[in-house]
């Protein structure tokens, strides 16, 4: 066994058991000091592992939290809580929240969708009475399935859309995905709406920033509409001309210009954001970087790296590989050792890479999103078994139906 893959087993086991830590060992202290070993022990050099951190990613999610976080301190938060809790009862409520946020994560990325959810989770929870950990995981699960039926839904798709073997992103993602989509989000509302309802552990309601309802709102809301219309923009040009789009993370950034430009609040936001979440995904980068250059991925694989173009083969991958690397490095290694690009094989890496999300905290960067910033709010923390258990038949259930509808598509079309 290499070193980088016994590094990589140990940061995950340290994820795993986390509940038994110190109380003050955080999610990203683990990666940033499996990070920091990899570096010092020479595994991988400082340049090499500056160049495996995805620069685009990282700028993309500085923009969103930016965003997120001026939105929240201009109050629009308690906003949306408020028109949610409106709604007759508390189910038609959390089927109201769930709505609006697969929609958020279908347009805005479930990354951006996760940034602005957190603290509205945790909201309704207060406010409503209900379980703070289960609307948590019913964020995480939400977000991961409202994703996955568009090229600009998360960045594995992206990833994806951007590698010239989807034609008309938006329409073939839409064709193979969308039905799976609607059947998941159905089914995990259902299976959670018991928990999220229950009385249980209710947070300490996020405080309403000061003076909110006086600071202006428009830089933000403007963001969001730079967001979506550039991200769009992005895939209809890729679409049109592969190559002639611009990286989401500068998208992202020209996006997040108006807060930092004309908000008065600008300094504070910078100050506020989640940099812990940050270095986590830095870290990442230069753990999955050097497992890549060291040839344990390759080593791992054995004989199916021959099958790689196989659907089901890709699917057992995709699943399995985003519990160990998460599903954005994973996808970023799997694209770069397929031999062809074929739009059912990718269809069905965008689908189960995204779904595979729904079962450990590390599965997928939006659970970590989610997550950290609860802590950050006074939210409580869920442990690394508490969150598999909730989620893991959703999980397991919306990965089949997606296989089994991706299959079936791929046999009708071909």
């Amino acid at each position: 066994m290499s070193v980088s893959l016994a590094v990589s087993i140990a940061v995950f086991g340290l994820i795993a058991t986390r509940e038994w830590l110190p109380a003050f060992v955080r999610i990203w202290h683990v990666m940033v000091a499996g990070a920091v070993v990899l570096v010092a022990s020479g595994q991988i050099s400082p340049r090499h592992a500056l160049a495996a951190i995805d620069w685009n990613i990282i700028l993309y999610l500085f923009a969103v939290f930016s965003i997120g976080r001026g939105l929240y301190d201009s109050g629009i938060s308690h906003r949306i809580a408020t028109r949610i809790l409106a709604l007759r009862s508390p189910r038609v409520a959390l089927a109201g929240f769930v709505a609006v946020f697969a929609l958020a994560s279908a347009v805005l990325t479930n990354d951006a969708a996760a940034v602005i959810g957190t603290p509205i989770a945790l909201l309704l929870a207060q406010r409503s009475g209900g379980n703070a950990k289960f609307y948590l995981i019913v964020l995480c699960i939400t977000v991961t399935i409202g994703s996955m039926p568009t090229p600009i839904g998360n960045p594995q798709n992206l990833l994806i859309a951007a590698s010239g073997g989807v034609p008309s992103p938006m329409l073939h993602f839409a064709l193979w995905l969308l039905v799976p989509t609607v059947a998941g989000l159905a089914l995990a509302t259902v299976w959670l709406a018991p928990g999220a309802l229950a009385h249980g552990e209710t947070p300490v309601e996020p405080e309403e920033p000061a003076a909110a309802n006086d600071k202006p709102l428009w830089p933000f809301t403007l963001a969001v509409a730079l967001l979506f219309g550039l991200v769009v923009g992005d895939s209809v040009a890729e679409a049109i001309q592969p190559g002639l789009g611009i990286p989401l993370g500068i998208a992202a950034a020209l996006a997040a210009l108006p807060p930092y430009l004309f908000s008065p609040d600008r300094r504070q936001m910078f100050l506020k954001l989640d940099w812990p979440t940050l270095a986590f995904f830095v870290a990442m980068f230069i753990v999955t970087g050097s497992l890549l250059e060291s040839g344990s991925i390759q080593a791992v694989l054995g004989g199916a790296q021959a099958r790689m173009n196989e659907p089901l083969v890709t699917a057992g991958i995709a699943f399995f590989g985003s519990q160990l690397f998460s599903n954005v490095p994973l996808v970023d290694m799997y694209l770069k050792l397929l031999p062809s690009l074929e739009v059912g094989n990718l269809m069905m890496l965008a689908a189960v890479s995204t779904l595979a999300g729904n079962v450990f905290v590390i599965s997928a960067a939006s659970n970590i999103i989610v997550l950290q910033m609860a802590e950050r709010y006074g939210g409580p923390a869920i442990s690394f078994g508490e969150f598999a258990r909730k989620v893991l038949p959703v999980g397991l259930a919306t990965t089949a139906i997606t296989v089994a509808w991706v299959m079936g598509v791929g046999w009708l079309t071909g």
